[in-house]
């Protein structure tokens, strides 16, 4: 039987990354959820569904993150430790300026911390803008993939062929407007004292950007708590039970 850090039930809800999906936590919400807490993994909405707009390809920040704002008000979830992944840190950043009143800790894991007026692109390297707007700009939706062998070595480095695929065929194509808009209202959220507590868990073998960038990022975090595990940024498909583990520390009181 797993053996969990001992806590009390936590609700969690956790953000997903570019490309991925909500089911891309399907391993870890389990180790979280037989470890006796309530987990939520909503999926950001990458197309528009109802009105003038139904169909069409969202390339607006806040047009997305209202898809998972909209998940938490119908489900009535409330008092919850918020955790984003990667281009999820833009998400929850911004929704940590929206409905703080609800979110009880905030956890970053191997997550981009924008500052006010920050695009994804500001936070990356110089070469993700060119490499991943010439992809967008070959497509008529202006999406973009995340290449395999991109994906095989920088992402899931010490996964076998055979997981690395298997883990890459779930993914979809990310439109390249949320990585362009630029985050709002942030500035307030960081200069105000820790009113919500902030935690970073950061998987050390991820080489998706130059090592130590994350652990930057989170020092803009102010006061953190801090955690560091081994794995890759895809570490929610190699060690789901170890982030599960670090996902608790991080966020109980």
């Amino acid at each position: 039987m797993s053996t969990y850090p001992a806590s009390s039930p936590i609700t969690f809800v956790l953000i997903h990354g570019a490309w991925h999906f909500g089911e891309s936590w399907n391993a870890v919400r389990s180790h979280l959820q037989k470890a006796g807490h309530i987990v939520h993994t909503p999926t950001i909405p990458f197309q528009y569904k109802d009105g003038d707009k139904a169909g069409q390809t969202i390339h607006d920040l806040d047009d997305a993150i209202q898809g998972v704002l909209d998940y938490i008000e119908e489900n009535k979830v409330d008092q919850f430790v918020l955790v984003g992944h990667s281009w999820g840190g833009v998400v929850i950043t911004s929704m940590a300026t929206k409905i703080p009143q609800k979110i009880k800790r905030i956890v970053y894991h191997n997550a981009f911390v924008p500052s006010e007026s920050e695009c994804l692109f500001d936070c990356c390297p110089p070469f993700a803008r060119v490499f991943y707007g010439g992809m967008a700009a070959q497509s008529p939706n202006k999406t973009f993939s995340c290449p395999f062998p991109v994906f095989r070595d920088a992402f899931m480095g010490e996964a076998t062929y055979e997981e690395a695929k298997a883990a890459h065929e779930t993914l979809r194509e990310q439109p390249i407007g949320l990585w362009e808009h630029p985050i709002k209202n942030s500035e307030a959220f960081f200069a105000m004292p820790p009113q919500i507590p902030r935690s970073a868990v950061y998987a050390d073998g991820d080489s998706t950007v130059p090592f130590g960038t994350y652990e930057a990022q989170a020092v803009k975090l102010g006061v953190v708590r801090f955690i560091k595990m081994g794995g890759s940024h895809e570490v929610m498909f190699t060690d789901p039970e170890g982030l599960a583990k670090n996902i608790i520390l991080a966020g109980r009181d």
